[in-house]
């Protein structure tokens, strides 16, 4: 591709954070559904099962929450993860809302666009990337709960593509489907080293030091080896991306950065050390992105730790629109 002779498009313009409400109102529903006794219906109108997620308060199940998630929710995420739905989602009106949710747990964001894509009356298709098997099982029933249908994709490295794809062709454009991949994103398709962890544990990552069993953070951890996807085979069913791989995302993004800016809109990247902040920034500012939410990770340099994302004590965001695809 030809490179931009500067930094940035000149295009792009960073959203401030007065301008967050009014976006994230973008998303608010009208009627809410009932929370139950396990559930927390959010002003989006999604129902979240609390119980099923061990480090969430447990007084929100049976709740309604009808306040805007500033500075946060309380257990999710910050606001500015938010608004970079309500940015993606915005003048999506007329066409079904394409995602990809990578390190999807249990599949928050990918549940939370469709959900958003039914109230305006489009459909959509998500692809939820999780090597974690229980948290795929926690997509499925958090799909489900909001009334979303389900698919769970696995198998060997060389198999994960073809059934994608299969699940994918086999979508209407008006109906709402998550599709849940068990498996790791990555720049290439194999397998790669997963660590063997406790389920309330979401800072789980596939990279380890070499030769180790030590993780980014100093952890000593049994590793299995699970299937992986590439970024690019993702990319090719379906046209958008989110990322979340705990401190490897410019690695990552770096060996994938053709397919990604063919294919993709707007992306989201959870950011875990200031190193790798950087080197996002210039390496996308490069190529003629602009990035509009630029939210740096909070680190407490303490003890000792083999990574820079080991102090990292809340992560950052970076949100970038590609002004080359439509």
């Amino acid at each position: 591709m030809n490179r931009v002779p500067s930094l940035g498009n000149g295009v792009a313009v960073p959203i401030p954070d007065a301008d967050f409400p009014a976006l994230l109102e973008t998303l608010r529903a009208d009627q809410l559904p009932d929370h139950g006794s396990e559930f927390l219906v959010d002003w989006m109108g999604v129902r979240t099962r609390i119980p099923m997620l061990t480090w969430a308060p447990a007084e929100l199940a049976g709740t309604t929450d009808t306040d805007l998630p500033i500075p946060d929710d309380g257990y999710r995420s910050e606001d500015f993860e938010y608004v970079a739905l309500a940015r993606a989602a915005q003048g999506i009106t007329d066409h079904p809302i394409r995602m990809v949710e990578v390190g999807a747990g249990w599949a928050p964001w990918a549940v939370a666009a469709l959900v958003h894509a039914r109230r305006q009356g489009i459909g959509g298709i998500a692809v939820a990337v999780e090597a974690d098997p229980r948290r795929c099982q926690w997509a499925c029933m958090h799909a489900q709960d909001n009334g979303i249908a389900a698919t769970m994709v696995s198998g060997k490295p060389r198999q994960l593509a073809g059934r994608l794809s299969k699940a994918v062709q086999s979508h209407r454009p008006d109906q709402l489907q998550l599709v849940i991949i068990q498996a790791a994103a990555w720049h290439e398709s194999g397998t790669v080293e997963f660590p063997e962890t406790p389920i309330e544990d979401m800072g789980t990552a596939v990279w380890t030091l070499p030769g180790t069993n030590v993780d980014y953070r100093g952890a000593h951890l049994r590793h299995k080896e699970v299937p992986a996807i590439s970024v690019r085979e993702l990319l090719e069913a379906i046209r958008s991306a989110g990322d979340d791989v705990q401190g490897v995302e410019f690695e990552l993004l770096q060996q994938t950065a053709d397919a990604v800016q063919e294919h993709t809109r707007l992306m989201a990247v959870g950011t875990h050390n200031r190193w790798s902040e950087g080197q996002l920034q210039f390496f996308f500012l490069e190529r003629g992105w602009g990035l509009i939410i630029d939210k740096p990770c909070k680190a407490h340099f303490t003890m000792t730790h083999p990574t820079l994302s080991g102090f990292t004590e809340q992560d950052g965001m970076q949100l970038y629109e590609n002004p080359f695809v439509l």
